[in-house]
């Protein structure tokens, strides 16, 4: 009886090594201290978040691109652009950034001289162009 109880608990044994054998050789598991920069990138374009050294990584982008540049056109010459397309007797306020269609364009409120909200009109921050 007590052959048998020793035989079970060495194949167990034996089946948890074989498995985190093949862990490692997946590279789901870190095999040590030091972490490859190239396959950290890796990662977080399939996974969106990696263990790293037992500690997560997230808040990545998940396409891994740059943050949108800084935008050229100011909020005062977005105000000035917009005043192409508009017609007399409206008031533009003060233009807010924002993403419109995936555009990082300002915002600029149109209103008429009684202070009744018309439209909006989307200035490319970039270009200083319409969005329509």
């Amino acid at each position: 009886m007590l052959e048998k109880s020793t035989v079970a608990i060495t194949v167990i044994a034996v089946v948890i090594i074989s498995i985190i054998g093949f862990l490692f050789a997946l590279e789901i598991l870190p095999s040590d201290n030091t972490t490859n920069n190239t396959n950290s990138t890796a990662n977080l374009s399939t996974n969106n978040t990696t263990t790293v050294n037992n500690s997560t990584v997230s808040n990545q982008s998940k396409d891994n691109n740059p943050p949108p540049p800084h935008p050229n056109i100011s909020a005062d010459k977005a105000r000035e652009l917009a005043k192409k397309y508009v017609g007399p007797g409206v008031i533009l306020e003060k233009p807010v950034l924002t993403t419109y269609k995936s555009v990082k364009a300002w915002q600029v409120p149109v209103y008429t001289k009684n202070h009744k909200f018309l439209n909006n009109i989307y200035i490319d921050a970039r270009t200083g162009k319409k969005v329509d």
